[in-house]
């Protein structure tokens, strides 16, 4: 199996370097908020977990999870080349998260199940595909892995497959392939919410003008902000709202050129950006960080390494990639509350921040599941 990111960091990251001491535990209640009402959903667009999830937790590591806030997450199965028996067999595995701890986790294969979890106080997990290796050109494993609670799928990765062109092709067709829109049409009939996150712009644009559902962008950046492949065009963004979908901003090293650590500013940069081409409606957080932190200790880091260098020698990475995925202020289990309060530091309501950190993707989820 080649190793990709996300292998390493479901299997490498560390528990999150800040703890989250007076805290209470994960249980079955309702989520409360200082004013003494029903706190909002929170919802990130892309999360990746570690091994320990699926082993009876620590009182300690409940706390921190409680600390995150989280209704649910995206969890990304199978990587950017798993094939079809490896995320076969991980879906059978997951059953493990929910068995060793069923006061914790729960997972979402409705939106109604997201209410359950915001209303119990666990966190629902969202299953997604963030390539298509997985489907192996095949349309039937398309309902297949849906009823095996796949709610999300994206037709392509970094590079072209039999379904389209992804965010680093460069030969043509960069189009939307016959197959492709038949495994639009197969994924939307399914309840499958669509996912262009690293669609190539010309593929977007085609899934757009055939899709009969809102689809997502569920972690990106902006284009204008910064001109990378994996950011998006302000014509996608608005064209992505127009039909009801939703952008969620990612903490990844493009959000500027420079290779250095991202910060609050660079990140809020993009939300702000997304926030005035999209509408409030229409943007959420998408990390594609750990869900309790990235493990910065030198070990982690040389491994870090290891794998960015494999994944430019086998042609899958983005240019760009090296600094790890998280800003600096929010790389632990307070994220989402942090990024809440610096949106409403910077101008934005307690409505409007809101839905950026959960009640837009619930919209989307409900119109798609």
């Amino acid at each position: 199996m080649a190793i990709n990111r996300r292998t390493f960091l479901r299997n490498s990251m560390g528990a999150a370097l800040i703890g989250a001491s007076g805290l209470t535990a994960c249980g079955h209640k309702k989520h409360i908020n200082k004013a003494g009402s029903e706190a909002p959903m929170v919802i990130n667009g892309n999360m990746v977990i570690t091994p320990e999830f699926g082993e009876p937790l620590s009182q300690d590591m409940k706390n921190q999870l409680k600390a995150t806030g989280l209704t649910a997450f995206k969890l990304s199965i199978g990587g950017s080349k798993g094939t079809y028996q490896q995320t076969k067999d991980m879906l059978d595995s997951l059953h493990h998260i929910y068995d060793a701890n069923p006061d914790v986790f729960m997972p979402i294969q409705t939106s109604a199940d997201l209410q359950k979890a915001h209303a119990s106080g666990r966190i629902g997990i969202i299953y997604s595909f963030e390539a298509a290796t997985m489907l192996v050109d095949d349309l039937n494993h398309i309902p297949y892995f849906a009823k095996r609670g796949v709610r999300i799928m994206q037709p392509s990765y970094n590079n072209s497959n039999a379904f389209g062109a992804g965010v680093m092709s460069s030969e043509q067709p960069l189009t939307l392939t016959d197959l492709g829109a038949q495994a639009i049409e197969l994924m939307q009939r399914n309840q499958v919410l669509v996912d262009v996150s690293h669609s190539h712009e010309q593929t977007t644009w085609d899934i757009l003008e055939i899709s009969q559902k809102p689809i997502g962008i569920t972690h990106a950046g902006c284009h204008s902000i910064n001109p990378h492949p994996r950011n998006k065009s302000d014509a996608i963004l608005k064209a992505i709202a127009n039909q009801g979908g939703v952008v969620g901003i990612y903490e990844m090293s493009y959000l500027t050129p420079d290779l250095k650590q991202q910060s609050m500013d660079a990140f809020m940069a993009h939300i702000f950006h997304a926030i005035n081409t999209c509408g409030v409606e229409h943007v959420g957080i998408g990390s594609d960080t750990p869900v309790l932190g990235f493990d910065t200790s030198e070990a982690s880091m040389k491994q870090w390494n290891e794998i960015n260098a494999m994944r430019k020698r086998t042609g899958v990475a983005a240019p760009g990639e090296g600094p790890p995925p998280y800003v600096v202020g929010i790389n632990g289990p307070h994220k989402m509350q942090i990024i809440a309060d610096e949106l409403k530091s910077r101008g934005l309501s307690q409505n409007s921040t809101d839905k950026i950190m959960g009640n837009n993707f619930a919209r989307l989820f409900k119109a798609n599941f």
